[in-house]
């Protein structure tokens, strides 16, 4: 539209400028109001299923060992007391609440998958949780953006952590994104001082078929190396196994 009005007026065919005037301010309170109201009205459109938006039902978890894992993050939360939890690879927002149930003040999720992080928008809005989940591809976050890197923050700038949940996420990343386990361990201890990592062997289905399908050119990938990334950045207060396929949560108290 604009460069149709930029046309018409390079041509002469613009009948007029109109005189600048200022909106008195009840007007633009007003139109300011009316757009909140329209945008605090909009339903989200699109497919409702998307790649991991229904996991939370379908994952390989039993209920004991789901309990299991949301007992870990309260106990976590509980020792810490962060007021501001990251949960990446958020989903639906399992584990956010139970950080929220435990103590935690607010949990800023994040998630790449549009479905799952619209599910727990919803979830939040529903249960009026202190959950702001935002669509974010962890291995590749916002960036800041606009003249000279300075009129947008990127999304590491705009907030700082307490803690950070990092629940069946570092076999995506280390895998599915092809990045060293050993930067993965080291992104994840960079973000906060605190936090629970879920690690997830080549025994658990979610990484067979990770592998399915390709070849495994990961033969250092296993636990005792994840431990020891771990261990030269932080010190780990407390492991459980929570899984019969092997899965194992860690908490770390960053160095």
């Amino acid at each position: 539209l604009q460069a149709r009005f930029q046309d018409a007026a390079s041509r002469g065919r613009a009948a007029r400028v109109s005189a600048a005037r200022a909106m008195p301010r009840e007007g633009l309170v007003s139109m300011l109001g009316a757009l909140r109201r329209w945008i605090a009205g909009l339903e989200a459109g699109g497919p409702r299923r998307t790649a991991w938006s229904h996991y939370a039902g379908e994952t390989s978890y039993v209920p004991e060992e789901a309990r299991a894992k949301s007992e870990f993050v309260r106990d976590f939360v509980g020792r810490f007391r962060p007021e501001t939890v990251w949960d990446l690879g958020c989903n639906t927002g399992d584990y956010a609440v139970a950080a929220l149930e435990a103590g935690a003040r607010r949990v800023i999720g994040f998630d790449a998958d549009h479905g799952a992080a619209g599910r727990a928008f919803e979830r939040a809005k529903r249960e009026r949780l202190d959950f702001l989940p935002l669509v974010v591809d962890v291995a590749s976050p916002t960036p800041s953006q606009g003249w000279a890197q300075e009129e947008r923050a990127g999304i590491r700038e705009r907030a700082e952590a307490d803690a950070v949940l990092a629940l069946a996420l570092v076999h995506h990343l280390a895998i599915s994104r092809n990045v060293p386990l050993e930067r993965v361990v080291s992104f994840i201890v960079g973000l906060a001082p605190a936090g629970v990592i879920e690690f997830v062997p080549k025994s658990d289905p979610m990484v067979a078929e990770l592998l399915r399908l390709r070849e495994d050119v990961f033969p250092g990938y296993g636990e005792p190396l994840f431990l020891d990334c771990l261990r030269s950045r932080a010190e780990i207060v407390s492991t459980a196994r929570v899984s019969s396929t092997g899965r194992v949560l860690v908490s770390f108290r960053r160095r």
